[in-house]
């Protein structure tokens, strides 16, 4: 297997590039679901500024979603196919395009049509970023700067839509979305290269859906992993209602636990680099059982420090899943994967969470730990020495 000294240099740059690259690739892979991390600020515009029933408001939310799972499988076949950079900058247009349009449209019909085709075009480009981040030296590092990220943006939505509802006017939330992807667009000629592997490596346009059967556990177990996550989190607030909580202070309680996972991400780095992939089952079984304190959230300050402990284990979490689903595989087809049962994980858990909450509270705490254990016994499985064997 030959490698042109073109491409052996640009992965070295790459691997060089360490936390700087890191970072513009968080970056970078912000712009497509930055809007998960607004949603709650989305969702109070669409009802108070565009005038819709919050029955409309979410199925415009939920389409939005769904378009992203949809792009995110579309990355597995498109983003091999084409140079990446340009490709990174027609997405990112086109996704700075769909904000701006929102701001122009009124009808709950074309918004949800608008909000899909947006979902799309980021659920491409973060199955594109998730491939670029497996290229890297270390993916572990990649995905624990973006999820640093994804907590921090995530604790200013909730705050935004607890306390500035009322200045979320004339579609200032849409067009802080199509800012933030002009400056994703900034960052692309910052970045390295990133020469595809040779094809004798495999990429993601050969055999796209073949892996090993390690690299399925993984991915499955990230799936169960994400859907226990929203399908619990999505509830939070009113869990917070059936203990007696007032709903400002749950909403604040959400806000400031998302801000704890910024110390869990940056928590993660530090333990990888020390311990290599030892922590990672340890610390999926803690963010389950960190489900069960939500039920004894009765005082205000055990609740608070029940969502806090949740989203703490969570963002250690989540950046080992996603690494060890892209770990050894340069080509990024298991990263992208990765990123298409993330999203279909965090579609189907609000989902199924809404059936199961019919049952109380403690029946969906109890099924999201469940579901994290079963996520747990699959990276487990994957990471035995025997499963990790490549055939001769």
């Amino acid at each position: 297997m030959n490698t042109s000294p073109s491409a052996a240099s640009a992965r070295a740059e790459t691997r060089s590039g360490g936390l700087r690259v890191a970072v513009l690739l968080a970056l970078l892979a912000m712009a497509g679901p930055l809007y998960i991390d607004i949603m709650p600020s989305i969702v109070a515009a669409l009802r108070s500024e565009y005038g819709l029933s919050a029955a409309q408001a979410g199925f415009v939310a939920a389409s939005n979603g769904y378009g992203s799972t949809l792009g995110a499988l579309l990355a597995l076949f498109i983003v091999s196919r084409l140079p990446w950079r340009p490709l990174a900058v027609a997405l990112l247009v086109a996704l700075v395009a769909t904000d701006v349009a929102t701001t122009f449209v009124r009808s709950m019909e074309m918004l949800v049509v608008v909000r899909a085709t947006h979902g799309v075009i980021g659920g491409m480009l973060v199955g594109l970023c998730y491939a670029l981040i497996a290229r890297t030296g270390d993916p572990r590092q990649g995905f624990g700067i973006l999820f640093v990220f994804h907590f921090a943006f995530g604790g200013l939505g909730v705050f935004a839509s607890t306390f500035l509802a009322p200045f979320m006017t004339h579609g200032v939330v849409f067009l802080v979305l199509a800012a933030f992807g002009v400056l994703a667009v900034l960052v692309i000629p910052w970045l390295p290269a990133f020469e595809p592997p040779p094809r004798e490596a495999g990429n993601l346009g050969s055999h796209p859906v073949l892996l090993p059967a390690r690299s399925l556990m993984r991915i499955g177990g990230l799936f169960l992993f994400q859907a226990a996550n929203l399908g619990l989190g999505a509830f939070l607030i009113g869990i917070g209602a059936d203990l007696g909580h007032a709903a400002s202070f749950s909403g604040a309680a959400v806000g400031l636990g998302l801000w704890a996972g910024v110390l869990g991400a940056l928590t993660m780095l530090m333990l990888s680099r020390t311990f290599g992939w030892r922590p990672m089952v340890p610390i999926i079984l803690a963010a389950g059982l960190s489900k069960a304190l939500v039920g004894f959230g009765d005082d205000p300050m055990v609740f608070a420090g029940a969502i806090a402990s949740v989203f703490l284990t969570m963002a250690m979490a989540l950046p080992y899943a996603f690494a060890l689903c892209a770990e050894g595989d340069s080509s990024g087809r298991s990263a992208v994967l990765a990123g298409f049962a993330s999203k279909l994980g965090l579609s189907t858990g609000p989902a199924i969470g809404g059936l199961v909450y019919a049952f109380g509270a403690e029946a969906l705490i109890a099924t999201a730990i469940a579901t994290v254990m079963a996520a747990a016994a699959l990276f487990a499985l994957s990471l035995r020495p025997q499963a990790a064997r490549q055939p001769a």
